[in-house]
């Protein structure tokens, strides 16, 4: 079962995460639970990370350094490949994505340098994702937008945005979505009062700035 560990509702203008020094969450309850457990959070395995609720999911990850986030990214999909029945020339395109993802690939100064290059394979890969393998969103959603090990668990995710959403995007800044590339099911990623440098969209490397709603 999916460990929902966190529920707050705040108010905070566009900057707040940066104005009030909260690096890793706008949630300052989500903020100060990583950073009093970083040390800890730093050696989760990527199982034990995929049951946790996205916020915190999204924390954890900002608060690794490069190599850790990498590792994670490599860890999900070499346990898609033994664990979810694949064609070959599935197997091939996430063996392709994997060989993509260099040992400095979340090194930031690497995230803005290659930016272009990165957003270009971005859109060759799901491109032949949906056109030639068949893939539907929400399958492209799970393999590059989210850490889950296993689809259900991004179903029980979006049914809890279907329930929940309408209500907290009123009122609550939940910051867990990018604007141009990401995914929220029948509900929008809409721009929020909230940034962070990482942990959405493209194997969480983009910026955090806006909330499915």
């Amino acid at each position: 079962m999916k460990k929902i560990i966190f529920v707050v509702v705040i108010v905070v203008s566009l900057s707040s995460c940066q104005q009030s020094g909260l690096e890793f969450s706008c949630d300052p309850v989500i903020n100060e639970f990583v950073v009093k457990n970083r040390e800890g959070l730093s050696n989760i395995a990527i199982q034990e990370l995929a049951t946790y609720e996205g916020q915190l999911q999204k924390a954890i990850f900002n608060s690794w350094d490069y190599r850790k986030k990498r590792s994670a990214w490599i860890d999900k999909f070499q346990y898609v490949l033994s664990h979810v029945p694949l064609s070959e020339p599935e197997i091939a395109h996430i063996l392709k994505l994997i060989s993509s993802i260099g040992e400095d690939y979340f090194l930031k100064e690497n995230i803005d340098k290659n930016q272009q290059i990165r957003s270009q394979f971005a859109v060759e890969w799901i491109d032949y994702s949906i056109n030639e393998l068949g893939w539907d969103n929400r399958f492209v959603a799970f393999m590059v937008y989210r850490l889950y090990t296993d689809p259900s668990q991004l179903d029980s995710e979006l049914s809890l945005l279907k329930s929940i959403g309408s209500k907290n995007s009123a009122d609550s800044e939940s910051c867990n979505c990018n604007v141009s590339s990401d995914f929220c099911g029948i509900v929008n990623c809409t721009a929020g009062g909230c940034i962070l440098e990482s942990g959405c969209g493209w194997l969480w490397s983009m910026p955090c700035d806006g909330s499915c709603s």
